[in-house]
């Protein structure tokens, strides 16, 4: 068993939060305790409280790891596609292939169950704008008229629509035999959606 002294707390709270995910990944939020946490790491669950206000604290910070990894994602998406619309298509793909892959941790940085503190770890706002300036700058350059406003609603529907379909396959709610089928569904949403931005003035 470790003692506290044996590292800093910088290095106990990344410990921790290293062995939540992958917890996380393994077994999925809703089985993971902060026993088991603690436990991986060497230190009594005392400890994670000494370092974290609670288990869903420990949660917000995995969730930090998991927006990080969609963004590199999405952003490399954006960046190998040749036009506005291949970007927006591509990033499609890239958010769905990141729900497959990562299923438990996509269910964790979007579950309604986590209570979100009124000071979140930091940069977790920040991360989340990110990922809706990725697809605000295609649709800047798409729609250069659109209004600012327009543009953070219409990233906000789009993501929505991309992100609706992602959940409902993963929670077998879509219903539907084909493996493909909701990379097919994402791209006529993506499709569909850019003709329509592109007629909007």
């Amino acid at each position: 068993m470790g003692r506290r002294s044996d590292h800093s707390r910088e290095q106990l709270q990344q410990m921790i939060i290293e062995a939540a995910l992958n917890l996380v990944k393994q077994r999925g939020a809703d089985k993971v305790t902060a026993r088991q946490i603690a436990t991986a790491v060497g230190y009594t669950p005392g400890m994670l409280y000494s370092v974290f206000i609670n288990l869903q604290d420990i949660f917000l910070h995995v969730n930090q790891i998991g927006l990080h990894t969609l963004y590199e994602r999405c952003a490399s998406a954006q960046q190998n596609s040749p036009s506005p619309e291949d970007a927006l298509h591509s990033m499609g793909q890239a958010y769905l292939q990141f729900a497959r892959e990562h299923t438990h941790q996509f269910d964790l940085m979007f579950s309604r169950s986590i209570q979100h503190p009124e000071t979140p770890p930091p940069g977790l706002g920040d991360q989340i704008r990110t990922l809706f300036e990725l697809l605000s700058l295609q649709l800047q350059q798409l729609q250069p008229e659109a209004s600012e406003e327009a543009i953070r609603q219409g990233a906000l529907a789009l993501w929505s629509a991309v992100h609706g379909t992602a959940a409902l396959r993963l929670s077998s709610q879509l219903h539907l035999e084909a493996p493909d089928a909701d990379s097919q569904i994402v791209e006529l949403l993506v499709g569909s959606f850019i003709r329509h931005w592109q007629t909007c003035r």
